[in-house]
């Protein structure tokens, strides 16, 4: 049999010519827009910011607050809660009198926050009403008739307080809880038919009310490799738990 040739293939013929070979694919362009810096520098206030094609006119606020500050904003210092913990696996060797604890890895919980909303006005009565809307909204996939239907709901950056205690921390809304108590008067916008509410229409709130928000760390591979405890100690990123 031929050298050339295997179980009657001439392998001469199976060479590619110069300029044969298939043409390599361009790797995909991904545009990503940092939210970093939406934000006012001086602003210490507990904020989360939102993707821009999240506020539009339903989710501005009166006269543009939620728009102008990138998302959502407490009027009033809520409470705030999470954990950080370093797990470790338990080891109990036979006939000792301590039980070893070997590290497995570091994780941050959940961040809980828990703020308080009055309405006294039509403006506090959009900006209440802008911040639930955009709430349902950012634990939503997206779906039927949009363009990138299947993709998650948005990771958000939350901030509070400066930069040693959360400063651009990504995030994911996993709940929200909308507290509408009974023994609260109601503030109905669009009652005036002289000057209606074109966009939310006759809608009532309460003038006082509670809304709490459960939100997950979204920490990319990216950023989780660029983590280093030498740095973090020496030039402390708040970006980090």
């Amino acid at each position: 049999m031929d050298k050339g040739t295997i179980m009657g293939f001439d392998l001469r013929s199976m060479i590619l010519t110069a300029g044969a070979e298939p043409q390599k694919s361009s790797p995909a362009a991904v545009n990503i827009k940092s939210l970093q810096q939406s934000a006012k520098k001086n602003e210490s206030r507990v904020r989360i910011l939102v993707p821009d094609d999240y506020l539009v006119p339903s989710t501005w606020g009166s006269r543009g607050a939620l728009y102008n500050i990138g998302g959502i904003i407490f009027p009033y210092t809520p409470s705030i809660t999470y954990d950080v913990r370093a797990d470790y696996a338990a080891v109990k060797p036979v006939h000792s009198n301590y039980t070893q604890y070997f590290y497995k890895y570091s994780a941050a919980g959940a961040i809980n926050i828990t703020g308080k909303f009055t309405v006294q006005n039509e403006q506090d009565a959009i900006n209440y009403i802008s911040t639930v809307h955009l709430l349902k909204a950012l634990t939503k996939m997206r779906f039927g008739s949009d363009t990138d239907a299947g993709a998650p709901p948005p990771v958000c950056r939350l901030s509070a307080y400066g930069k040693y205690v959360m400063d651009s921390i990504p995030i994911s809304i996993a709940t929200y809880k909308i507290d509408m108590p009974a023994e609260v008067d109601y503030f109905t916008l669009g009652k005036n038919p002289n000057s209606p509410n074109t966009t939310y229409g006759q809608t009532s709130v309460p003038v006082s009310a509670t809304v709490s928000i459960t939100c997950n760390s979204m920490y990319s591979r990216d950023e989780m490799q660029k983590f280093s405890v030498t740095d973090w100690l020496s030039n402390y990123q708040g970006v980090y738990l």
